[in-house]
């Protein structure tokens, strides 16, 4: 997309749902006609009150994770736990370069005036569903934004989650993760939720692309600026802030992640961050 970097960012709050109730789902409308870089929403009660948050672009599902998720991804970023004030970003955080950060602003609409966008977004809200045992919610969302540019989505950051079933020690292989569609086409990076492992390998195609135990990728990270998260190992192809490193998947005929455990998980989830399209 031309004209990538916002010439200004400014901020404001989204109109608020109608209702929100415990055991419902507050819904909150992103306008069109402006790029968002990051959410912030102030939430009352505790993280897991929400136990998920969704971000739709027209039909597409970009992002789906848990209040508590999202929190953990922030600070593995190096922000402050959210203490009443989740932070959501659809900019890339920890890059060098201004531009790396802002290529996955989220872009809904187009200019004023400028003609209709191939793969343009044309509507897109954040879900928050809310636990049926919460005391009191309430939802604010406020938005850092700037104005909209031409190319219809651009390069669309998808967080995506799942789960696997790990019955024992030894080497687990995860090879049917979505991979080889054009909103699949780059993993940026993948967290999974255990510390029972003590070495992960990744295979594109056959052949070994990356190798690590442990205890290096835990120093690989920090030398980064990433907080690995207690409880979480986290395969972070731009841990060194360059966005252009991450792991192509078009073309691929087989991939996979090799894991190899020190024990069982039951319904370990996995959290995918994908760079491509909007839609496959």
């Amino acid at each position: 997309m031309a004209g990538i970097l916002a010439a200004e960012r400014n901020e404001m709050k989204l109109v608020s749902p109608q209702g929100i109730n415990a055991g419902g789902t507050a819904y909150f409308k992103l306008p069109t006609g402006l790029r968002y870089h990051l959410l912030i929403i102030k939430y009352a009660g505790a993280l897991a009150d929400y136990p998920e948050l969704r971000v739709v672009a027209n039909t597409e599902n970009v992002r789906r994770v848990s209040f508590v998720e999202q929190d953990m991804m922030n600070q593995t970023d190096g922000l402050a736990a959210a203490g009443g004030f989740l932070v959501v970003p659809f900019d890339s955080l920890g890059m060098r370069i201004r531009e790396g950060i802002e290529e996955t602003a989220l872009n809904v609409g187009r200019p004023a005036g400028m003609e209709p966008q191939p793969d343009e977004i044309t509507s897109a809200e954040v879900q928050i569903d809310i636990g049926a045992g919460a005391a009191a919610p309430a939802l604010e969302v406020f938005a850092t934004v700037s104005n909209a540019i031409g190319g219809g989505a651009g390069l669309v950051r998808h967080v995506v989650k799942t789960t696997r079933q790990v019955g024992g020690a030894g080497e687990f292989d995860i090879q049917d993760l979505d991979f080889n569609k054009p909103n699949r086409a780059l993993i940026r990076r993948a967290f999974f939720k255990t510390d029972k492992l003590d070495k992960l390998e990744v295979y594109r195609d056959n052949v070994k692309i990356f190798e690590r135990t442990r205890a290096l990728n835990n120093r690989r990270l920090a030398d980064g600026k990433r907080s690995q998260q207690a409880g979480w190992t986290l395969l972070d192809k731009t841990e060194d802030g360059y966005s252009g490193s991450r792991i192509s998947t078009m073309g691929v005929q087989d991939f996979r992640f090799r894991l190899n455990m020190t024990g069982a998980e039951a319904n370990m989830p996995i959290i995918t961050e994908y760079l491509g399209t909007l839609k496959a």
